[in-house]
């Protein structure tokens, strides 16, 4: 455990925790920062190989005196349908309840395609797959929460750059298709869902936050391409290493001062504000009806 996450230490044995995205980069920190507190963690990836290489890394690499195991899940997040595989596995390998979940899984693309549900697939994976996958696991995070008695923990990751996004209802994204702005628009859609989820949810012993990492060394950009791409090669080697990116999520998690805190942003791990925008409940309150509804739209 770094002398970080021992600011916030907190015992999560008996525990079970999804984290998406997990087999490289900020996930994998992430997954291996909660496995020091004791989870269980479900270590997902798209596919099946790359899951099981994963979780079977976290256990070579070691979890300290945490305790914690590692269990391989997968699904492609690229579909609805394949947010349902997922929630089918998880539900296999977690049939008495989640504890916490971690929407870290995103991506960015170089050039404009569809999803097969029909949204652009920045706004598919990073919106809308996100939301698809907590509504399918709120079953799971309510028995979580009843079997220890305290709220279950749901973080989505955000961006900065959430900041230069506009709230778009059209997520096909006709017209002119620019991949830093998409990105931006996608996170900005999350972070305001997620404000929303805080408030629909409040009393229901489920808690709602959102997480930006800030700048950090990921492989988001040579996945992606274009100006990620060159992005990632220019700044990389002048900033921290992903574990740094993953202590709001592991802290958000682990520390029991924030069992019960929802509907914050934090940044290094910190509670801050996001952009004004993002805080407009209205707009809020119609991004989440419009989720809802293209949720209910594809069964």
């Amino acid at each position: 455990m770094s002398k970080f996450d021992a600011q916030f230490a907190g015992r999560l044995d008996g525990q079970t925790v999804l984290v998406t995205g997990a087999a490289g980069s900020i996930g994998y920190e992430t997954a291996q920062g909660i496995g020091n507190s004791g989870a269980t963690v479900l270590v997902h990836a798209r596919a099946a190989d790359h899951a099981r290489r994963a979780a079977d890394l976290l256990v070579t690499n070691g979890n300290g005196n945490g305790n914690g195991r590692y269990l391989a899940v997968a699904g492609d997040l690229g579909s609805l349908a394949g947010v349902r595989g997922l929630v089918d596995a998880v539900h296999e390998a977690a049939p008495k309840g989640l504890n916490g979940l971690v929407n870290n899984a995103g991506a960015a693309f170089a050039g404009k395609a569809l999803s097969p549900d029909g949204y652009e697939r920045t706004i598919a994976i990073n919106h809308v797959a996100l939301a698809a996958l907590t509504d399918g696991l709120l079953d799971l995070l309510g028995k979580g929460a009843d079997g220890v008695a305290a709220p279950s923990r749901v973080v989505n990751m955000t961006a900065l750059v959430e900041s230069r996004g506009n709230p778009i209802t059209d997520w096909s994204y006709p017209g002119r298709y620019k991949q830093i702005q998409a990105y931006a628009d996608a996170k900005l859609l999350a972070l305001m869902y997620t404000y929303a989820q805080a408030r629909r949810h409040e009393g229901e012993g489920l808690t709602f936050n959102a997480v930006s990492p800030g700048a950090v060394k990921t492989s988001l950009g040579s996945k992606a391409g274009g100006p990620f791409k060159m992005i990632e090669v220019l700044t990389n080697p002048f900033l921290p290493r992903p574990e740094k990116g993953s202590r709001g999520c592991v802290r958000l998690m682990a520390d029991p001062g924030l069992a019960t805190a929802t509907g914050g942003y934090y940044s290094s791990a910190e509670l801050k504000k996001s952009s004004k925008q993002s805080q407009d409940v209205d707009a809020q309150e119609r991004i989440y009806a419009q989720t809802e509804r293209e949720l209910r739209a594809h069964p």
